[in-house]
């Protein structure tokens, strides 16, 4: 498996961008269309030097690369070609409409009406993007600010707890909610912890509330 191409942009176009690396080899990548627009924005700097995340399809005709800016992007369109009637370039066309974390957003209020919105979904395949995928597309946990946090945001400190809620199990889904919706409720509490205080307290309720 091709895991990542890193090289200079020597060509971007509306969903193929080219890269070529130190060992002279230029890779052509289909990529959605919010990544060709941030590579055409770089400047000449940067773009001497691009990671892209890639997948390889392989079929008996042909290859093709599949190139993504991050983790997220390549999370979700590889989830997306598992849902039937979805291939790669359906799953592209969906992430050039749509920003991940307001796809998974949609998923997780189960917005049909959002998700119809999005190019290349319409009702019937969001209708069968929800049932295939809520309970397993799940975003690490965002980073958030001092103030986020103070409205009861789950921020970086807590991923380990999160973590270990989900190995024991329990639905990572599930495990960011309940904690979120505890940092809410006990926010004044919490704040005079510690950090292993607020964890133990935590898992604690936690463990009550997931059952």
């Amino acid at each position: 498996m091709i895991h990542a191409v890193i090289g200079e942009v020597v060509h971007v176009g509306a969903q193929e961008v080219v890269l070529r690396t130190a060992g002279g080899i230029e890779y052509e990548l289909i990529v959605s269309s919010q990544t060709a627009s941030k590579l055409s924005q770089l400047h000449a700097d940067a773009r001497r030097q691009v990671r892209l995340l890639s997948w390889l399809q392989h079929r008996e005709d042909s290859m093709t690369l599949y190139g993504f800016t991050d983790d997220e992007e390549r999370m979700l369109f590889l989830e997306l070609i598992k849902v039937n009637g979805i291939g790669p370039r359906q799953a592209m066309k969906i992430l050039s409409g749509v920003q991940v974390r307001a796809f998974i957003r949609a998923l997780d209020t189960n917005d049909m009406t959002f998700l119809s919105t999005i190019p290349g979904v319409g009702p019937k395949t969001s209708q069968k993007i929800v049932l295939a995928l809520r309970d397993t597309v799940v975003l690490d946990i965002p980073k958030r600010s001092a103030s986020d946090n103070s409205t009861g945001g789950l921020d970086k400190r807590y991923e380990d707890l999160v973590v270990a809620l989900a190995d024991m199990g329990y639905d990572k889904r599930q495990v960011v909610s309940t904690l979120t919706k505890l940092l809410e409720e006990n926010h004044e509490l919490i704040a005079g912890k510690s950090l292993h205080e607020s964890e133990e307290f935590l898992f604690r309720n936690a463990i009550v509330r997931l059952g």
